[in-house]
């Protein structure tokens, strides 16, 4: 359907856990971590009625997330229902968003149900710095899953915060490791999700670093390339590589979004950068009519853009993007 911006909304971010097995210090409090109580995530029933019925308004991708997706007890069950709405051509897609974690256990399960792409959250390459930020992760854990999933032929593409003084000095490093595995990639500027100890501003830094880093090193020129996400993409010139640039800071991509999400207990947010949302938990014992036109109404009134910003004071402080959905 579309919004009253005229923007086609198909894709569909769902999460399926606030829980998480790694604690990143860009994505929740070190202290005080909040999460919703158990009696509130939605149940295998839930994520499927909202997701049948968000097909039937045209949602054709569907990227599950979390938290960690893959640490939910009972996830290949809603894989399998997802991937039968793909094998079936009632969706176009099904993607996960991970930590890479749970990699090695479940690469070969995912990559049987028809998952062949999946993005992974990696933000350091060095074992110290990763175990820092991750507030206690283990870099080879991460690799393993990495390279299982390579092993049965999941297109992998890694996902890279831009942290400044963190891991501005890998930028280059991770851009060959990558073209090595042959590996998409994408760069991200932090979003502003969530009151932290640490202030974003301190965080912050532009896509625009990167590309200079490699542009200077490697070589890389632009690719007009469509895909349904916020990446714009370019091409090193030595490996040949494609890198995307996500930019929701210094030069949003508000004007083509075409996504919303819903949180693992049931709320839907037509915007990462927006607190307008319906909790519709609420309303999935009501009629289907009655469901379809209240989620109708919340895409159709999807905010043009969002305020995000690193100067200024977060105006979305209790919500995380554990909480939110990556």
């Amino acid at each position: 359907m579309l919004d009253k911006f005229g923007r086609k909304i198909n894709y569909l971010r769902l999460s399926v856990t606030d829980r998480c097995d790694l604690r990143c210090s860009y994505c929740m409090p070190k202290k005080n971590m909040s999460f919703y109580p158990k009696t509130e995530i939605l149940s295998i029933s839930d994520l499927k009625k909202i997701t049948s019925t968000l097909i039937k308004l045209g949602i054709k991708k569907i990227r599950i997330t979390g938290g960690e997706p893959l640490i939910r007890k009972d996830i290949l069950e809603f894989l399998e229902f997802v991937c039968l709405k793909k094998k079936e051509n009632i969706v176009e897609e099904v993607l996960i968003t991970t930590n890479g974690t749970q990699l090695k256990k479940y690469a070969k399960k995912i990559a049987n149900l028809g998952i062949n792409r999946i993005n992974i959250s990696l933000d350091s390459l060095d074992p110290i710095k990763f175990n820092y930020i991750t507030n206690g992760g283990k870099l080879e854990n991460v690799l393993e899953g990495i390279y299982e999933a390579k092993k049965n032929k999941i297109d992998i593409k890694i996902n890279t915060v831009l942290l400044k003084d963190f891991n501005e000095s890998e930028i280059l490093k991770f851009t060959k490791w990558c073209a090595k595995n042959n590996f998409k990639q994408s760069f991200i500027e932090i979003m502003p999700v969530g009151k932290l100890e640490i202030q974003r501003k301190n965080q912050f830094l532009p896509v625009s670093v990167a590309k200079s880093k490699i542009k200077e090193i490697f070589g890389l020129n632009p690719l007009f390339l469509k895909t349904n996400g916020p990446s714009k993409y370019f091409r090193t010139e030595k490996f040949g590589n494609v890198i995307g640039f996500i930019s929701p800071l210094t030069e949003n991509f508000c004007a083509s979004c075409n996504r919303i999400r819903v949180t693992s207990n049931g709320v839907l947010y037509p915007c990462l950068g927006d607190n307008g949302s319906v909790n519709l938990k609420k309303f999935l014992h009501e009629d289907e009519k009655k469901l379809l036109s209240i989620i109708s109404d919340i895409i159709y009134n999807k905010p043009e853009k969002h305020l995000f910003s690193v100067d200024d004071e977060t105006y979305i402080n209790s919500r995380f993007m554990n909480t939110t959905g990556g």
